[in-house]
């Protein structure tokens, strides 16, 4: 785990193990860190790039080994408590994913006052980013139509970041509100943007905006219920959200409109993730009477799908072999993620002993069966923001 805090900080790891930063998982075991400077603890875990003004260790849980239950397991490879408080919690909501590298972006004291921060793994080497000053909450939501076109949203407030492939930058403000809260993000090129908000319990929705390259504008009718969406096109946009009661509506944007969609095999959906690969493949996860449910768009039709377990889906991704991962964390021990194969098979993939340690949201290597999970892992108090493998 890498605890980081600014200046003078102190790095405590009692308990942990040293380990290489996206090593394999042989690793030598040590006593107890104390008080370890920036600089020694860089030196002391070569993998790790040097980052300026902060104590940086590697380690993993010496009593958690993921073992495959039918397919390789989800590894966990980094782990950054941010600081302070020391009870911190902090995660990482969103992973993009490349050949040769992945973004984890997430923030610390997620559910507090929080602050959005962003790690780069490149050929292995993890860096930490510098994001804007004046930034608060942490990143809910991502988008990138390349990876030196990367667009994120903070949950709060509405801090529109964008990586143009050298820096990141916050993005000119719409006419949201202060303290309403942000739900996703969908970019299709620097001048199509998309940015949707619906209420919570503690925080009102800043609705639906759209970005043209100039300025933010609002949409209003049904599209300002959309919770999430995801694209196969331009013109090929899929959300799920409100319509009068909560995540019970289905939207498609086909390059004018939003509309909603009432598909008759989707009847009673409650809505929790949608996942637009191509025009003729496109997935929701939901429950129907809270049993948790699959949908499937082929172009022509949408169909119900049996999924296993009580837990809805809330996050998919492409495995690489035809199939897709669904994350769906109930709480218990083990963690897992589960897979449905191209011809419908359910198997699960081992992320930890430990129900605390939990992949949140997936991402594929293009051209590989190589994915990045972003999510979090245990700490000496509160969580880190984790970084898992599999492939």
């Amino acid at each position: 785990m890498i605890s980081r805090r600014g200046p003078g900080g102190r790095c405590r790891a009692a308990g942990w193990r040293l380990a290489v930063a996206l090593a394999l998982p042989a690793v030598p075991a040590i006593a107890a860190i104390k008080a370890v400077p920036a600089a020694a603890a860089v030196k002391a875990v070569p993998a790790v790039a040097a980052v300026p003004a902060v104590a940086a260790v590697a380690a993993v849980a010496g009593s958690d080994r993921p073992g495959a239950v039918g397919l390789p397991p989800w590894s966990l490879r980094l782990a950054i408590h941010y600081l302070p408080p020391a009870t911190n919690r902090s995660q990482y909501d969103v992973v993009l994913a490349w050949p040769g590298q992945a973004w984890l972006l997430g923030g610390s004291d997620v559910g507090g006052h929080g602050k959005p921060k962003a790690e780069r793994i490149r050929n292995g080497v993890p860096q930490s980013a510098a994001l804007p000053t004046g930034a608060h909450s942490w990143i809910t939501a991502a988008s990138a139509p390349s990876r030196t076109d990367i667009w994120a949203v903070t949950f709060l407030g509405g801090s529109v970041l964008n990586w143009n492939g050298k820096a990141w930058q916050t993005e000119p403000r719409g006419a949201w509100k202060a303290g309403t809260r942000f739900t996703g993000i969908t970019a299709i090129s620097p001048t199509d943007v998309w940015l949707f908000g619906t209420p919570g319990r503690l925080h009102p929705g800043a609705g639906t905006w759209h970005f043209s390259g100039t300025a933010w504008k609002r949409v209003k009718g049904v599209a300002a219920g959309i919770f999430q969406a995801s694209a196969a096109g331009r013109s090929d946009i899929w959300g799920i959200g409100n319509a009068g009661h909560r995540n019970n509506a289905l939207f498609h944007f086909g390059g004018s409109a939003w509309r909603r969609a009432t598909p008759r095999p989707l009847a009673g959906f409650t809505y929790t993730h949608v996942l637009a690969l191509t025009r003729s493949n496109v997935w929701v996860a939901g429950t129907v009477a809270g049993v948790p449910k699959l949908g499937h768009f082929d172009g022509h039709g949408w169909t119900r799908l049996r999924m296993p377990g009580t837990t809805a889906g809330t996050g998919m991704c492409r495995d690489g072999r035809g199939g897709i991962w669904v994350i769906a964390n109930p709480g218990t021990s083990p963690s897992a993620v589960l897979n449905r194969s191209a011809n419908g098979t359910w198997k699960r993939a081992r992320v930890s002993r430990n129900a605390a340690n939990q992949v949140l949201a997936c991402a594929l290597v293009p051209g590989t069966v190589r994915a990045w999970g972003a999510g979090k892992s245990v700490a000496p108090s509160g969580s880190a923001a984790a970084a898992y493998r599999t492939g």
